[in-house]
C-alpha cells in the first residue's frame, strides 16, 4: 500500500496536551499513533462550591475536533476490573468530552488513518461517520485476542507493544482494499484536500459513482467531505505551526482556494467549533 503518512499528519485541538506515541516504521503507514493515560488513584476534575455548600466534581471538558481518524477505545476501571472498548469512526463534526473521567480509568488508544481501517476491519464501513458503537462491531477478535494482553500489561510501552502484534496479525490475514480508490486517496492527500471531482475521476480512472461507493464502503464518506475534512485538517496544522508573528490568514485563504475571509472563517468554524484565532487561542497560541 501507498505510505501517506510522511505527506498527512492530523493534529487535535490541542496539541501539546495530548499523549500520542508513534508506531513501529512498518505500522505507520496504518496507525496515526496510540495514544493513553494511567489510572492516578485521585480524581482531577475541579471541585465546585454550591449555595447549600454541597460539593460536587464537574469534568473539564476538551473538545475533539475531526482528525480524519478513527479510533479503538479500551477503558479500564481499575477500581472494578470492568472494560469497556469501543470504536469511533470518523468523524465531521467537533465535539466536547470530559478531559478526565475520573482517577481509577486506565485508557488505550490506537488510532487509525482513515484510508487504513479498512485493512483490519472485519466488515464495510459503510455506517462509521459519527459512530461510537463496541469494538465487536467491527474488530471481532479484538477483545479475545488482545483486551486481556492489555489488562495485564504494566506500562505503555507492554501495551503498545501487545498492540503492535495484534495489528501485524490482521495484516497477515489479509484485508480488503481498493488500488484505484487508493489512487484518488493519494490524489486528495498529495493536493491537501484542494482537488475536484474530475482530479479524482482523472487519478483513479473511476467514474463518480464508483468513487462514492467505494469511498463509503472502504472509509465510510463521501470523496468530497473526505476531501473537505483533509483541507480543514491541513489549514488547521497550518495555522497551528506557524510563528505567531507570520500568521497570515489571507495565505491561507488563496493557497485552499476559499472565495473569501467569511467563507474560510465558516467552513473552518464547522469543523473546529472555533473560530481561527479562538482555536489558536484555546491551543495556547
Amino acid at each position: 500500500m501507498f505510505n501517506l503518512s510522511p505527506l498527512y499528519f492530523p493534529i487535535t485541538a490541542n496539541p501539546a496536551q495530548t499523549s500520542e506515541f508513534l508506531p513501529s516504521q512498518a505500522l505507520q503507514p496504518y496507525i496515526r499513533c496510540f495514544w493513553g493515560s494511567a489510572a492516578r488513584g485521585l480524581h482531577s476534575e475541579a471541585l465546585v462550591a454550591v449555595e447549600d455548600t454541597t460539593t460536587y466534581y464537574e469534568p473539564r471538558m476538551e473538545t475533539i475536533i475531526p482528525d480524519t481518524c478513527m479510533d479503538i477505545i479500551w477503558n479500564l476501571n481499575e477500581s472494578t476490573g470492568l472494560t469497556t472498548t469501543v470504536f469511533s469512526g470518523i468523524n465531521d463534526a467537533p465535539f466536547e468530552v470530559p478531559s478526565d473521567r475520573g482517577g481509577m480509568i486506565s485508557t488505550f488508544g490506537i488510532r487509525f488513518h482513515f484510508w487504513a481501517v479498512h485493512y483490519f476491519a472485519d466488515d464495510h464501513l459503510r455506517d462509521v461517520l459519527n459512530a461510537f458503537v463496541d469494538v465487536d462491531q467491527y474488530f471481532g477478535t479484538f477483545k479475545r485476542e488482545l483486551g486481556l494482553l492489555l489488562e495485564q500489561a504494566n506500562s505503555m510501552k507492554e501495551r503498545i507493544a501487545a498492540a503492535e502484534a495484534y495489528l501485524f496479525q490482521r495484516l497477515e490475514r489479509g484485508g480488503r482494499t481498493n488500488d484505484r480508490m487508493m489512487n484518488a486517496v493519494y490524489t486528495i492527500i498529495k493536493q491537501k484536500g484542494v482537488v475536484t471531482a474530475e482530479d479524482l475521476e482523472a487519478s483513479s480512472t473511476l467514474s463518480r459513482r464508483q468513487l462514492e461507493r467505494l469511498f463509503q464502503e472502504y472509509i465510510g464518506l463521501s470523496p468530497k467531505k473526505n476531501a473537505d475534512l483533509v483541507r480543514f485538517q491541513n489549514v488547521w496544522r497550518e495555522m497551528y505551526h506557524l510563528p505567531a508573528q507570520t500568521k497570515n490568514m489571507q495565505d491561507l485563504i488563496f493557497t485552499y482556494r476559499f472565495s473569501h475571509q467569511p467563507h474560510f472563517i465558516n467552513s473552518f468554524k464547522k469543523y473546529a467549533g472555533r473560530t481561527p484565532l479562538e482555536a489558536l487561542v484555546y491551543a495556547g497560541r
